[in-house]
């Protein structure tokens, strides 16, 4: 049975439809390397910084504390990422990849790149500039500004 889309209609509808795109095609641009969008995320945010707190980590993904905690679960039984005890408080722990990690994420080229180039395939320069700018202005329109 094929169910029609809720409100195809909207731009809004059409943004969901593209989000959802891109991550499939995040996902497969990761699956070769044994991960997946959220996991790479994860591992790509720490080894830009080093070390980082699952809290401050959890704050910048914009997700649940048990979702991240299921990623790092399977990351640290991967061996690719480990947790240590934080030298500022001994109740947090701090998130680092670990040298198996540090070399997975060397071999990785950069998925975002990889779709980036896809999705914008045909389209003329201009029209990308414009994107970028009408995306923003409704990202600023939506934010929470209160």
């Amino acid at each position: 049975m094929n169910v029609p889309a809720a409100h195809p209609e909207y731009l809004s509808y059409r943004v969901k439809r593209l989000y959802m795109l891109i991550n499939q095609r995040l996902n497969d641009a990761l699956k070769p390397y044994g991960l997946a969008r959220s996991q790479w995320q994860v591992l790509s945010r720490i080894s830009r910084v080093g070390t980082l707190s699952q809290k401050d980590l959890q704050h910048a993904m914009q997700v649940e504390s048990a979702t991240l905690t299921g990623i790092v679960d399977v990351l640290a039984a991967k061996g690719w990422l480990e947790r240590l005890e934080s030298p500022d408080d001994k109740r947090c722990r701090v998130l680092r990849l670990t040298a198996e990690g540090v070399e997975l994420m060397a071999r990785i080229p950069d998925p975002y790149e990889i779709v980036e180039m896809r999705l914008l395939g045909d389209v003329p320069g201009p029209d990308r500039e414009q994107a970028q700018r009408v995306l923003e202005a409704m990202i600023h329109n939506l934010e929470d500004r209160s």
